[in-house]
């Protein structure tokens, strides 16, 4: 089952859950009858309390057959999301197992201890799904969210064709075949299957790359995988995926990084820090429009979508310059050609 309908489950699963629970509630609220270990509740509600008690429990085991696998694979210590998700886990099948004996050969302890145990499964469950589902729905919208609305529309294929030549691949990747729909999938299964054996989705979702740190990370992180290998082909798809869903990463970090530097950061501080990362000079340097254009469009395309630039536009070749050195800082790697030829095309077409 692919990530979405995972997370689909999940929330049925929490659902179920929740549904038992309360109708437990309402159940424990009828005399129970000491003497014949046996509720006066209605038999119908009994019956759907069991029902329900049946499929929450089928579906824990087939979440757990999914689970298990996985975490054998995993080839360093488990990230920590990942330990309190398999200690909910765990717990749940704990109380599962000790409910079911309760009920069928310790009924004398029925009306005492069931109440508490079918409480405790509702809120581990809901722990566990919070834990899991969140991040599961997050990779999804990234992978529909990129440019043009989803990381497979045409707009996207295309930014991410021009940029593919310049990432870094190497000689033997065919990329006219790496910018497809199939071969966008492929990476998004990868990434999905294989590349958490070694982190939690979080960590390699957290921070946009340019396109070439994207393949270095990916080359850098399969040399370490041993028992569930990724093979170079592999490692070409999950890049090029990831390079895809940029875009949406890169607003994401964006937002946060404007929290969480707007109440200290002044107009001197992106003053000398253009100084430096960009450019030490006083005036803008002359370059060829067209070319500065182009520049311009494969250089911030990178990580983000081009309309950016004209929700927010620079007023001044100062604020230009700020632009281009934020974009340094949060890891853009380009020569210090190309980033006075984004300058000028930005003070050019945009400062007054």
């Amino acid at each position: 089952m692919d990530t979405l309908g995972n997370a689909i489950l999940g929330l049925v699963f929490l659902a179920f859950s929740a549904a038992s629970t309360f109708l437990m509630f309402y159940l424990w609220g009828f005399p129970f009858d000491h003497e014949k270990l046996k509720s006066t509740a209605p038999t119908r509600l009994m019956l759907l309390h069991r029902f329900i008690g049946y499929t929450y429990a089928a579906i824990y085991l087939y979440l757990m057959a999914q689970m298990l696998p996985r975490l054998w694979s995993y080839e360093i210590e488990f990230p920590a999301r990942t330990v309190a998700h398999l200690i909910f886990g765990l717990t749940i099948g704990v109380l599962i197992i000790v409910k079911v004996a309760i009920v069928r050969f310790f009924k004398h302890l029925e009306s005492t201890l069931v109440p508490f145990l079918g409480t405790g499964l509702f809120i581990c469950t809901f722990l566990l799904i919070s834990l899991s589902v969140p991040f599961a729905l997050k990779e999804v919208y990234l992978h529909r969210s990129a440019v043009g609305g989803t990381a497979f529309s045409p707009e996207n294929i295309e930014r991410v064709r021009k940029l593919l030549p310049k990432a870094g691949f190497s000689t033997n990747a065919k990329l006219e075949k790496l910018s497809t729909v199939a071969s966008f999938k492929i990476g998004r299964d990868v990434l999905l299957s294989k590349c958490v054996q070694c982190h939690d989705l979080r960590t390699v979702l957290v921070k946009p790359r340019t396109p070439e740190q994207w393949v270095q990370t990916v080359t850098r992180m399969a040399e370490r995988s041993v028992f569930n290998p990724i093979d170079e082909r592999e490692q070409w798809h999950v890049a090029t995926y990831l390079i895809a869903i940029s875009p949406d990463l890169q607003k994401g970090f964006r937002q946060k990084k404007q929290e969480e530097t707007e109440a200290v950061q002044s107009r001197e501080t992106i003053g000398a820090m253009t100084s430096e990362a960009v450019v030490d000079s006083s005036q803008t340097k002359i370059f060829d429009l067209a070319t500065a254009q182009a520049t311009f469009e494969m250089t911030c395309s990178k990580c983000h979508q081009l309309s950016n630039i004209e929700k927010s536009p620079p007023k001044n070749a100062k604020q230009a310059k700020g632009i281009v050195a934020r974009m340094v800082m949060n890891g853009l790697q380009s020569p210090e050609e190309e980033l006075e030829q984004v300058v000028f095309y930005l003070t050019t077409i945009y400062c007054k």
